[in-house]
């Protein structure tokens, strides 16, 4: 899922939890589910990201050993 997409989910899911906190007698519980879905949604943008470098970086490792293998490098 894009980042995007992991977004809307998250404003989506924290708004009707909001909305079900206002008609609550004990809404604590509701307000902490609707702030652990925005840090899941920032965790799990910050972990793709740091996978996505570092296959970024194994491909490059790759390529210039296939360069230097070729003797062009």
């Amino acid at each position: 899922m894009t980042g995007f997409g992991k977004f809307l989910v998250a404003t989506i899911v924290s708004f009707f939890l909001m909305i079900g906190a206002l008609g609550s007698d004990h809404p604590t519980f509701l307000i902490a589910l609707a702030l652990l879905v925005w840090i899941i949604f920032a965790w799990s943008i910050g972990s793709g990201s740091s996978k996505t470098n570092r296959e970024r970086e194994e491909q490059i490792k790759l390529f210039n050993s296939f360069i230097k293998s070729k003797g062009k490098f």
